[in-house]
């Protein structure tokens, strides 16, 4: 029986993993929108007991504020921002190195200069009896890899609530290029949160342009009982405003009781391995079923 159990549980493991290696299946797709009634909507959930007086505001570029479904992360709807055209995102990846090209490199402002900055604020008053702020998200870039390590090259990303950057890794370090990818010739050292996405190989290279991107993060925060507090998504590019960066925050997920834990994609490696174990689990059941 608990064969069986953990043979099922694998199965279910390996058609997510499939999923995502299947690019006409996924049906990424993003929808661009400034709506703030739409991007609240989409961002709040169920689980807002305790909360009241939701307002959202924005800041940035109309085209770098969006929704999508679908996605190859796990998050399977929500709320993106970037720093370049959200529009642009879904696609296959044709490069991953910016000496070649690059599929995604708006740049909103004047050419050269540091900016693009995107920004959509929560405002919410949480009463006396909610203690924590729960949410999901992904952080991905088109600056993974060959960026990594760089001083003047290192596109910010904060989540900010009421003030302090709350945008961490499992580990506590702060989500950055340079903290995911500390060194590009020495891939070793990548962090452990990180998934690379190369060019045509990626695991979904098909699918989204993005080079690189983070498993699903867990966003958590104390709140200040009895007053309004204010949550920032920030993204912004820094040393110019090439190579976009965008964050997606899965839908219905910001709330007061924590999410469900998202499944982990696979690797082809790792899927490789998962077969040989299913294949290994029914020929134990028909061996068994045999014996009988």
């Amino acid at each position: 029986m608990i064969i069986s159990h953990k043979i099922a549980a694998l199965t279910a493991t390996l058609t997510t993993a499939l999923s995502l290696l299947a690019a006409p299946a996924m049906a990424f797709s993003v929808g661009p929108t400034n709506n703030t009634e739409i991007l609240k909507n989409n961002l709040l959930g169920a689980n807002t007991a305790g909360l009241s007086n939701f307002s959202v505001s924005i800041m940035g570029d109309s085209a770098a504020f969006g929704t999508f479904t679908k996605d190859p992360f796990g998050l399977t709807s929500g709320v993106v921002l970037s720093t370049g055209k959200v529009a642009d995102i879904p696609g296959q990846n044709r490069y991953d190195n910016d000496k070649i090209g690059s599929d995604l490199s708006t740049d909103f402002g004047p050419e050269g200069e540091e900016g693009d900055l995107t920004q959509l604020t929560l405002s919410f008053f949480a009463n006396s009896t909610v203690e924590k702020l729960f949410f999901q998200y992904v952080f991905a870039s088109e600056e993974f890899p060959e960026f990594g390590g760089s001083k003047k090259y290192n596109d910010n990303f904060e989540l900010l609530l009421n003030g302090t950057n709350l945008a961490k890794l499992r580990d506590g370090k702060t989500v950055t290029i340079n903290n995911l990818v500390p060194d590009p010739k020495k891939r070793s050292k990548d962090h452990p949160d990180y998934i690379n996405n190369p060019s045509l190989t990626g695991i979904a290279a098909n699918i989204v342009k993005l080079d690189g991107f983070t498993k699903v993060l867990g966003f958590e925060g104390l709140l200040k009982q009895n007053q309004t507090n204010v949550l920032s998504i920030r993204i912004k590019d820094v040393g110019d405003g090439k190579l976009d960066s965008a964050v997606f925050i899965k839908g219905g997920s910001v709330g007061t009781v924590q999410p469900e834990p998202v499944p982990e994609p696979m690797t082809v490696g790792g899927l490789m391995a998962g077969g040989a174990m299913l294949a290994a689990g029914r020929k134990l059941r028909n061996r068994r079923g045999g014996s009988n």
